[in-house]
């Protein structure tokens, strides 16, 4: 039986509608009727009709305002609006609007009745296909994310059966691209038996991951719950390799940062480049998870896949760095951070020249200066406030700065990459 609603301000029209119509016949019930564009759309959302007939001309709310409203809540209905000889214009507008069809007063009964029951048929098969395309998109999605947890878990190695899987998902990964595995981790103890319960909070982490790799503009071609308290996703470049991994390690720490203040979890992060797409994911993905287990340890807890053994770097160098990419917009001195990785700063100093050529406070004003860079792409900051975002009290001192570190003004750096 289709449903459906009746909305004009003129008592007789509505009663007309509604009793001069053996409505059965037609496979139609009239759910209610309203005289007014508010009352009508407090009924379609109470009723959720598959058709509503309208005037156009109401008080409070007229017909043109009353299909904005149903488009605004997305209600599934065909709408056949009413008008006058003197309102044909109106009656074209509400057709750009998304009516259905218009019918001109006085109403032919036969002719609205046969319009009802074909607008509402039209509307059923929309509701069909539009629950077939969810119930569609729902198994596509959970056969994505067995596809990718058979790659993570090896169960997957054959490369043809692994490019099928990619054709049939729409999943292209252009070849000339680099391929990062990034394991999203949370420290089992920072969870209680409580918070397992807690969706609202599994939820608030995810939604994070999804605002910060927007944010980053990293380009993820699928994100996985790949264990209860992990997330795995699979990111693809082709900026060069150094570049990107700067990036990935900001959005490891805002990610830890903001799981810890939302959900009072913390969290690690380690990532690797994939070396292709076929076998190599698999064994990214083991290199990911080893480097987030390896994170816990450190003060920072993001790590690029064997970076300590790649860098050369002494722990408590990359302690410091740590430190520094966690707390670049404090006030932090060299001394502060020394006693951070427990050492004295003397020596954190000479360890800088050392392994890194360069001194602790060079290292702290390069990072800022990338995150200024970052934060002038891709925010709506003023100059100031990204000067005082990423630790510079004084907006001249960071434009000098700025300014000897790349060869041009802040402002111009925006102008320049907008």
């Amino acid at each position: 039986m289709l449903k459906a609603l009746i909305v004009d301000d003129e008592y007789l029209v509505r009663t007309g509608i509604r009793e001069t119509i053996e409505w059965a016949e037609y496979g139609v019930e009239i759910v209610g009727d309203a005289s007014n564009g508010l009352e009508g759309l407090e009924l379609a959302l109470l009723h959720q009709p598959d058709v509503i007939v309208t005037d156009v001309r109401m008080p409070y709310m007229n017909g043109l305002e009353f299909l904005e409203k149903i488009k605004e809540h997305n209600l599934q209905c065909g709408v056949i609006v009413l008008s006058g000889y003197d309102e044909f214009q109106y009656a074209q507008e509400a057709l750009r609007h998304g009516a259905a069809s218009y019918l001109l007063k006085p109403v032919n009964i036969e002719e609205l009745a046969e319009t009802v029951q074909q607008i509402g048929r039209q509307t059923l098969e929309k509701k069909t296909s539009s629950m077939q395309f969810q119930k569609y998109k729902q198994e596509e999605n959970a056969i994505s994310s067995q596809f990718w947890l058979d790659l993570f878990f090896g169960r997957l190695a054959d490369p043809a059966l692994i490019q099928e899987k990619y054709d049939w998902l729409h999943i292209a990964i252009p070849p000339e691209n680099k391929l990062i595995v990034a394991v999203v981790s949370i420290v089992p103890d920072s969870v209680t038996a409580q918070d397992y319960d807690d969706k609202a909070k599994w939820t608030s982490i995810e939604e994070r991951l999804k605002h910060y790799l927007q944010e980053y503009t990293i380009s993820a071609i699928s994100m996985i719950r790949s264990a209860t308290t992990e997330w795995t996703l699979i990111a693809t470049t082709h900026q060069p390799l150094a570049d990107f991994v700067a990036v990935m390690y900001s959005f490891g720490y805002a990610v830890i940062k903001a799981a810890e203040e939302t959900a009072g979890f913390r969290v690690t992060v380690g990532f690797a480049e994939a070396c292709d797409r076929y076998a190599g994911i698999h064994a990214a993905f083991v290199k990911s998870r080893e480097a987030a287990r390896k994170s816990i340890s450190g003060l920072g807890g993001v790590l690029f896949e064997s970076e300590d053994e790649r860098s050369g770097s002494r722990r408590e160098v990359r302690d410091a760095l740590a430190y520094i990419r966690l707390h670049y917009a404090d006030n932090i001195t060299a001394d502060m951070v020394a006693d951070k990785v427990h050492v004295s700063s003397t020596h954190l100093m000479h360890l800088f020249r050392k392994d890194l050529n360069k001194t602790f406070y060079e290292c702290l004003t390069e990072y800022r200066i990338d995150e200024a860079k970052r934060l002038l792409r891709y925010s709506s900051y003023r100059v100031y406030e990204v000067g005082l975002q990423v630790g510079f009290g004084d907006s001249k001192y960071f434009s000098q700065i700025f300014r000897k570190m790349t060869g041009m003004s802040p402002s111009e750096y925006a102008k320049h990459h907008q």
